[in-house]
Parts: C-alpha cells; sequence; structure tokens
C-alpha cells in the first residue's frame, strides 16, 4: 500500500532547506551553533504529534495559531472594508455593525481562538482495519469558552453501551449539556443587538409553556447530560425496502431515542397525555414505568410506540419489546452488544471512557452498501448520465463501513480515536476525485442541456417567424390552403439574414410546405403547435 507521509516528507524537505540555508556546506563554530534558539516550553506540534500513531498510512499535522490567534482582531479590522461599501444605507450600516458585534462575540467566547493545531494519523491494525487517531488541540489552561464546554467536560465511563442490545447496527451518545446552551444562545442574543432575535428569545419559553403546559426552567433542569440513539435490526423477521424500484430486503428495524434525565418531568407530563387513551398498556414495576401504545399503522416493522423511564434514563422506542431488550441488557440479564465478537474487535486499543462515541456495525455497512450500488444500478436503467452517476459513486465508499469511535476531552483539547475499515487517507483523498468529478458530472451536462434548450428555443422562434411570413403571404397573394409556397415567396415578408431565411442554430434543415402547413425542422423536438 502506498504511504501517505505529509508531515515527514514535508518536514524532510523543510529541513534539508534550512540546514543548507543556515550551516552551509562547511563547519560551524561551537559558538555559532549556540546562537540557534530553540523553543524552551512545549510546543502544539509536540502536544499534537506525541498523540499521533507514526508508520500508518497517513499523518498530518497542521498548525493554526497563526490563523486563529487574534482572529476576532482580524475581523474587526474588516469592519471598516464592509462599511466603506458605496451607497450603503444608515440602516444597512448600522446592521454591518451589529453582524460584526454578533461574529466578533461568538469569536471570544466560544474558545475558537484557543485552536492552535490539528493532528491526524492512521494505522492499518490489521487486514482492512485501520486505528485512526485526530486531536483538536489548545494548550492547557485554555479551552474555557463554550466551544469545548457544550461537548461535556471530565471524561467518565461510557454507560450508553450498557443499554445496546446485541443487535445494534448503528448508535451514537455524546455528552450535551442543554441548560448551557439555553444560557450561551441567551447571552449571544442579547449582545447582537436585533430586537427580532432577542424578542423570539423571550417568547420561546412561554410558547413551550403553553404548548406542553411544563415550565420551561423545570423542563431545563430535569435534563441530565448525555443522550444519543440505537437502530437495531432483527435478523429473524425481514422487510421489503418501500423504495420504488428496489427489490431488496432488510432485517426488521428498530429504535430508541435515550436521554439521562434528572426526574420524571418528562415521563410524567407523556404519561398525563396518554391518560384519556384506553388502549395504552402501562407497566409500573420498581425501578420501570413503561407507557406502550399499541397502534395499527403502516410500518416497516413493528410499530408500538413506548416510553419509559428507568434508571435515571428516559427511553422513547418504535416498540416496547425493543425497550424491554434495552433495560434487560442494562440490568446484566442479558448480553449486549460489548459481549459481541464484533464489537470486542472493534473495541481494539481504544478508550474506555470519554465524552461520546458511535457505532456502525459492518451488517449495517453492508446493508447501505447494497442500497448504493442498487441505487446507482437503478438510475443508469433509467437512463441517468453516467457522469452524474460516477460522480454519485465517488461519495460513497467502495466496500462496506464499519466503526467503532470514541471522543474524550483531553486537558489538550478534543482527542478522537476510532477503529474503522476506512482510513483518513481514503477521506483526505476523496474530496480530490469527489469535487472534479461533481464539476464535470453537473456543470458540464447541464451546459450542454441548457444550449440544447437554448438553440431548440431559438429554431422554434425561426419557424414562428416562417409561419407567420407564410400567412402574410397568403393573405396579400390571395393564396388558399394547399397552393406552393416556396422559400422565394416568403422573403418578402421575413427579416432575412444575410440575404436568408433564418436558419436552425443546431444545423437542422427547414421544410417549407405548402399554404396551411406549418414549416417543419429535421431535428426531433423542434417543432411547435
Amino acid at each position: 500500500m502506498k504511504k501517505i507521509h505529509l508531515l515527514l516528507g514535508a518536514s524532510t524537505v523543510l529541513i534539508g532547506c534550512v540546514a543548507v540555508l543556515t550551516f552551509g556546506c562547511g563547519k560551524h563554530s561551537a559558538q555559532q551553533r549556540s546562537s540557534i534558539q530553540l523553543p524552551s516550553e512545549r510546543t502544539s506540534f509536540a502536544e499534537v504529534t506525541e498523540q499521533l500513531d507514526p508508520g500508518g498510512n497517513f499523518y498530518l499535522y497542521l498548525g493554526t495559531a497563526q490563523w486563529l490567534e487574534h482572529l476576532s482582531t482580524k475581523v474587526e479590522s474588516w469592519r471598516s472594508t464592509a462599511a466603506a461599501i458605496p451607497e450603503l444605507s444608515p440602516e444597512n450600516t448600522a446592521n454591518v455593525n451589529k453582524a460584526f458585534d454578533v461574529v466578533n462575540h461568538l469569536i471570544k467566547d466560544s474558545g475558537v481562538e484557543d485552536i492552535t493545531g490539528l493532528g491526524m494519523s492512521s494505522v492499518e491494525i490489521e487486514k482492512g482495519m485501520f486505528h485512526n487517531k485526530m486531536l483538536l488541540h489548545h494548550y492547557p489552561n485554555t479551552g474555557t469558552g463554550f466551544l469545548w464546554k457544550l461537548c461535556g467536560q471530565q471524561p467518565h465511563a461510557l454507560t450508553g453501551l450498557d443499554l445496546l442490545p446485541a443487535n445494534t447496527a448503528l448508535a451514537a451518545f455524546a455528552d450535551m449539556d442543554l441548560p448551557l446552551l439555553w444560557s450561551v444562545t441567551q447571552d449571544e442574543i442579547a449582545k447582537s443587538g436585533f430586537p427580532q432575535a432577542q424578542d423570539f428569545l423571550k417568547k420561546l419559553p412561554g410558547q413551550f409553556e403553553q404548548s406542553t403546559k411544563v415550565k420551561w426552567d423545570t423542563f431545563l433542569k430535569s435534563l441530565g447530560t448525555e443522550g444519543g440513539f440505537v437502530l437495531t435490526l432483527n435478523e429473524s423477521n425481514t422487510i421489503p425496502i418501500p423504495i420504488p424500484g428496489m427489490a431488496m430486503t432488510l432485517p426488521e428495524p428498530g429504535l430508541i431515542l435515550i436521554l439521562k434525565v434528572n426526574d420524571d418531568t418528562i415521563f410524567n407530563r407523556i404519561d398525563q397525555q396518554l391518560k384519556s387513551n384506553p388502549q395504552i398498556v402501562s407497566v409500573e414495576k420498581p425501578g420501570l414505568r413503561m407507557r406502550t401504545m399499541p397502534i395499527p399503522l403502516p410500518f416497516i416493522g413493528t410499530l408500538r410506540p413506548t416510553t419509559a423511564s428507568s434508571g435515571g434514563y428516559l427511553l422513547i422506542g418504535s416498540s416496547d419489546e425493543l425497550v424491554n431488550a434495552a433495560l434487560a441488557v442494562k440490568s446484566g440479564q442479558t448480553p449486549g452488544l460489548k459481549s459481541t465478537a464484533e464489537f470486542k474487535r472493534l473495541a481494539r486499543m481504544m478508550p474506555e471512557t470519554g465524552n461520546q462515541f458511535t457505532y456502525m456495525s459492518e451488517n449495517f455497512g453492508r446493508i447501505m452498501f447494497q442500497v448504493q450500488q442498487q441505487a446507482m444500478t437503478g438510475q443508469l436503467a433509467k437512463g441517468g448520465a453516467a457522469a452524474q452517476t460516477q460522480w454519485m459513486q465517488t461519495l460513497f465508499h467502495s466496500r462496506p463501513t464499519f466503526a467503532y469511535s470514541v471522543g474524550v476531552n483531553t486537558p489538550q483539547g478534543c482527542l478522537t480515536v476510532g477503529n474503522s475499515s476506512q482510513s483518513f487517507a481514503n477521506m483526505a483523498l476523496l474530496p480530490a476525485v469527489a469535487v472534479p468529478a461533481m464539476l464535470s458530472a453537473i456543470a458540464i451536462p447541464n451546459f450542454v442541456k441548457a444550449r440544447s434548450t437554448s438553440q431548440e428555443n431559438a429554431c422554434i422562434n425561426n419557424l414562428r417567424q416562417i409561419k407567420a411570413a407564410e400567412n402574410q403571404y397568403a393573405l396579400e397573394k390571395g393564396k388558399k390552403t394547399g397552393d406552393p409556397c416556396t422559400e422565394a415567396d416568403l422573403t418578402p415578408y421575413i427579416r432575412l439574414i444575410n440575404g436568408q431565411l433564418p436558419k436552425c442554430p443546431a444545423g437542422g434543415i427547414y421544410t417549407i410546405g405548402p399554404v396551411g402547413e406549418s414549416p417543419k425542422c429535421s431535428i426531433p423536438g423542434h417543432e411547435f403547435p
């Protein structure tokens, strides 16, 4: 496999150039060598690269300190340029200034100026599986903006994994501080100076309370700091894909949304809303409250909407069976995803604590790959442009994808570690292939189509002019329907181009018929009623 060592190659060239320019080809004294000042503090490069894995097929370090440091000051310098736009009304000038104020506040409060580097690496740890790492770096004791806080604080046990059934196909859990998000939104809108946004935010809690009958503050306080979703595939029951033109079946899907909660505020409100329905199936057990609504709705699989509260979690699932399966895994009654051979393979060399994780099974990736291939085949069968189909294929992977990744907040920034069938090398090279393919697939066919349409319209307009000239000729000469009519007969009644009747811009040949018959073009589609 061809190795891509972007950093190593660039560093080698740079070091060589510096050596030649600084030291020349001769020897320098100790005094001259000692005049070279080396950094006494750890750099972003050192802190990022010590987290990465060398020796793979992809290795990248991108220093961003010079780009992002004092970014708010640089943005402020653009304000005068924008305000100097000619003929800008006082009202628009005020809005421009407000917009710059918003951008400056967001930059300063978010902590984006603390980003000093980005590092990425990929190493193939077994045939077809890569160990990927990515670090968005900031120095220790920085990264205090809301950008860093909204994704969680200290790493913790990945408890969401304890709710995943063994047949989990796709899952994602993440720390999320919604009360903090609300607070940040309030602060930024208050600083924006836009009264419409401030008015909207002021009315939002009241509108929420009116529609849900739950106090806004009570709702926010009831939410925990973690949430996610789980998609399962039941291999024992297959169903057809409800997409026209695709003869495929897939295992029956199930879905659960899971929120960490501090109390039963949300569950109690849902329960109160459902009490009037006699079909509701209620379960009240120690540590479990559950409500299920069996409804006869067309759905791809079993649909029995279920809400449950258990162990500090609120679960909203597509069926009570699926919710019970998740709770059985959590209680240890049933082996879950963590016990499967596939997960154990993907969890190799992975952190056991973090702030978010994602999982995609090989089976799910295989199904998506098959759907992709069928869609591409169907596109070609329907006469789709080969260039457009080829472009779409570049947006998908050439083989089924599977992955497990964990995001960790560290003193040096946000670190993501994952095992996947895809390397960062594939992702980095994809734009280089996809962008030209996209341009050729979209721009060229559309240009050809636009040119063809323009020529067709121009030709039809020519035919209309010829027909009008024929009518005028017949009227002045007293001709009847069926009488002969030639090009020479029409020249006095139409605007000539280089002494001739208008010609088809696409190269078609016009046929002038007898009086009463519309002229025709030899190119199909170039005709009018």
